[in-house]
């Protein structure tokens, strides 16, 4: 019988692929944002506020000078962890359940790491205690907002009013909520869905033609304080997002990871999976968010 007893594991990249492409879940960014999860280091985004226009010259004629403006958009790196424990009666496992164990941290940990990303980026909240976190800004606090009413397609039309002028719409992201409300609409005269594309899951993979991802990370379900927001649309190439390190696997054996107890006295093992995101959004007026209505 084999003992698994190693300290630190650094994930292949095989199995580090495969926690981001099952993050795709239930992250609406990493399905909406052209972003890769690749890994790499931490950049400045450069965004122009005044962009150059090309210029006719007449034969002869003199050349102009464009002065375009830019400023940089510093990406911001944040670590999210997951720490999983379990009866250390998996040390003694054989080497195919070894297998099994570390397949259902990575897949428990890829779906936490997907919220993480979403709950960050959309609401700057800590999706482990649904509190907001210092130093985090949320993208729905700088971008345009709507105000729901009764006529969900009508509130489509506002969103995109308040963003196709003076930018390209490339996603939205749904609620849960929203999106059923979305699929319950029916041509009157026909009774067929005005939005068919919408399944009974509500996973729609777009809506009148630009992608579409629906979750709960959207209108922030595990935060503490209700953030109201149904939908957010707009040019998620905006977002910048990447991966800083390596994924690892720490197996830890001794202490209190976690503040839930010693893990020798409790016969428990615990496995920590961390990753550290830096991601940047170049500019926030580039999103509308649809709130509901409050009292």
């Amino acid at each position: 019988m084999a003992a698994l007893t190693t300290a630190h594991i650094t994930l292949p990249t095989e199995v580090a692929k495969e926690i981001l492409r099952k993050a795709q879940n239930t992250s609406t960014i990493q399905t909406l944002s052209p972003s890769t999860p690749a890994l790499f280091k931490n950049v400045e985004n450069v965004m122009f506020t005044k962009e150059p226009e090309a210029e006719f010259v007449g034969e002869g004629a003199q050349k102009s000078g464009m002065e375009p403006k830019f400023e940089p958009v510093k990406g911001e790196i944040h670590k999210a962890q997951v720490t999983v424990r379990m009866s250390d009666e998996v040390r003694w496992a054989d080497e195919d359940s070894q297998l099994g164990i570390i397949d259902a941290i990575t897949d428990a940990s890829a779906k936490a790491v997907g919220r993480a990303l979403d709950y960050g980026v959309y609401h700057a909240v800590n999706p482990a205690t649904g509190a907001a976190v210092s130093g985090m800004t949320a993208l729905t606090a700088g971008a345009s907002a709507v105000t729901a009413t009764s006529d969900p397609s009508a509130d489509l039309d506002s969103l995109v009013e308040k963003v196709n002028v003076d930018y390209d719409i490339t996603g939205i992201a749904l609620s849960k909520t929203w999106a059923n409300q979305l699929r319950k609409i029916r041509v009157a005269a026909t009774g067929q869905r005005l939005y068919p594309e919408i399944p009974l899951n509500l996973q729609a993979g777009s809506i009148d033609g630009i992608a579409a991802a629906t979750s709960n990370t959207v209108n922030g379900a595990l935060a503490t304080t209700a953030t109201n927001v149904l939908a957010i649309l707009g040019d998620f190439d905006l977002i910048k997002w990447g991966i800083v390190r390596d994924l690892g696997l720490e197996v830890i054996e001794t202490g209190d990871p976690d503040g839930l107890g010693d893990l020798k006295r409790l016969n428990q093992i615990a496995y920590r999976t961390e990753i550290v995101y830096s991601w940047a959004v170049l500019d926030p007026k580039g999103f509308a968010v649809l709130k509901a209505a409050t009292a």
